[in-house]
């Protein structure tokens, strides 16, 4: 990921947490690079992509 910003539209914060929670295996590369323009448009917040997927399928108790 890049560490410019304001190509995200994201703060310095926002972006470290995006690359905390790929480092930490929350989230794959592949999917914050994907929500990219989501991210710059305001349509997606970095913790609602974090809370997506840390709430995988654990809370599927039937």
């Amino acid at each position: 990921m890049s560490k410019r910003h304001d190509d995200w539209g994201l703060t310095e914060d926002e972006l470290d947490r995006l690359e905390d929670a790929v480092a930490d295996g929350i989230i794959p590369k592949s999917e914050v690079l994907a929500n990219r323009e989501n991210f710059k448009n305001g349509l997606l917040s970095v913790g609602e992509l974090i809370d997506i997927w840390s709430n995988d399928d654990d809370d599927d108790e039937y």
